[in-house]
């Protein structure tokens, strides 16, 4: 009987458990159904209604550092708001915005003229469906949008034209840590962003050493080589051609043939080293 009884709490476990995750999963495809139907538009500052209570607390260095990325970058990410644009995702950015506007007004122009800030507007009324526009809020906290390397490298080249710079620890008067602001600009960690960037930077060291060894030379001027013998391939011929014309076309497609299998073997040969 006590086998019995526990098979029983068992089996009710496992499906109390089962229906658990079929309801997380109803909640997920209901939040990925509301994004994708998502506008994008455009409203000023003023339009944007902040909400009335948030599930995470402002804090007032997140938004310096948010608006110091909105000088240099932009609004990367787009405010969410509902369809009466009270806000239900991007409390820091709106707030670092609000500070901007403040503190420097003419930056916040050439960011945004006209005043018109980006946002996704959702097809539903917040203060109706507070479940709902929860939901919203906690899934654009938890997401993290995945930006490429190259992305972030190009993000990192903008930065340091504006005077960011790959240093570690305190910067120098005049300069800019360019790790932190990359990492609030993207929602990720600082970690993150200098271990792409290091790997970026040894993969171009190592890219530049390639080139500079005669056996990567040769392959990349064959390649060009073998470019340039198909585009003339595909060129018309003289209405007239000479002698030299004449020989060239004939002998094309084996000196073609001849490049391509010279390149190939190099390519054997640097597999093989390896």
């Amino acid at each position: 009987m006590a086998k019995r009884r526990g098979n029983s709490a068992d089996l009710f476990a496992e499906a109390a458990a089962t229906a658990d995750a079929i309801h997380e999963q109803d909640q997920a495809v209901a939040v990925k159904a509301e994004q994708e139907r998502t506008q994008k538009t455009k409203l000023l500052l003023s339009q944007i209604r902040a909400r009335e209570t948030d599930t995470r607390p402002l804090d007032p260095q997140h938004v310096s550092n948010l608006a110091e990325s909105i000088t240099a970058l932009g609004l990367i990410e787009p405010l969410v708001v509902d369809a009466k644009g009270v806000l239900l995702a991007g409390g820091h950015r709106l707030a670092a915005l609000w500070a901007l506007q403040e503190t420097n007004p003419e930056v916040y122009a050439q960011q945004f003229p006209e005043g018109q800030i980006q946002v996704h507007m959702l097809a539903f009324d917040a203060e109706q469906e507070p479940e709902r526009a929860l939901q919203v809020e906690l899934a654009e906290n938890e997401k993290r949008v995945n930006y490429t390397r190259d992305q972030i490298e190009r993000l990192a080249e903008r930065l340091r034209s504006l005077n960011y710079r790959d240093v570690r620890g305190r910067p120098k008067e005049g300069e800019k840590a360019l790790g932190p602001a990359l990492a609030v600009a993207i929602g990720v960690s600082a970690r993150y962003v200098r271990k792409v960037l290091r790997e970026q930077k040894q993969q171009g060291s190592d890219e530049k050493n390639r080139n500079s060894v005669p056996i990567f030379q040769k392959l990349k001027l064959l390649k060009r080589i073998e470019a340039a013998l198909r585009e003339l391939g595909e060129l018309s011929e003289s209405e007239s051609p000479g002698r030299s014309e004449k020989a060239l076309i004939k002998t094309l497609p084996s000196f073609l043939s001849n490049v391509k299998g010279a390149a190939k073997d190099i390519e054997v040969l640097i597999r093989q080293q390896k």
